[in-house]
């Protein structure tokens, strides 16, 4: 992937960081690996946006259970929402929750790696949430 057509604010953030661009996907998705615990898809979003984007669980198997976990996300979603950007969703498949954070296009440098430590700090908000390690 070319520097220039990635999102300025990913961009400048990889240049400032000395990171490679060896890590993007073929769907299109730049993958950053944060402290060793987050792993964080970047994804194109519409409109030059960019999609932040990471899992914060597999959802059990037992369906009574995985009802139960979803409804404890729109929960914590409902009383963050006002607070915080991201938003828990239900993966396609529907059998993980990820967490997701819109990046406008016109980001900066700045606003993008503020953006990316909010969302960080976010899963590991959710994390506790969820109990997850």
């Amino acid at each position: 992937m070319m520097l220039e057509r990635l999102h300025s604010g990913l961009s400048g953030y990889m240049s400032r960081q000395k990171m490679p661009l060896n890590q993007a996907r073929l769907d299109g998705a730049l993958i950053l690996n944060i402290d060793t615990r987050y792993r964080i898809f970047c994804r194109p979003g519409p409109h030059g946006d960019l999609v932040l984007e990471s899992l914060l669980l597999q959802l059990p198997d037992r369906r009574d259970e995985a009802d139960d976990m979803i409804h404890e996300c729109l929960l914590g979603s409902w009383v963050r929402m006002m607070e915080y950007a991201d938003v828990p969703v239900l993966s396609q498949n529907e059998n993980e929750i990820l967490l997701q954070q819109r990046v406008t296009a016109d980001a900066t440098v700045d606003e993008f790696e503020s953006a990316l430590e909010q969302f960080t700090n976010s899963i590991a908000d959710w994390r506790r949430i969820f109990r997850v390690l």
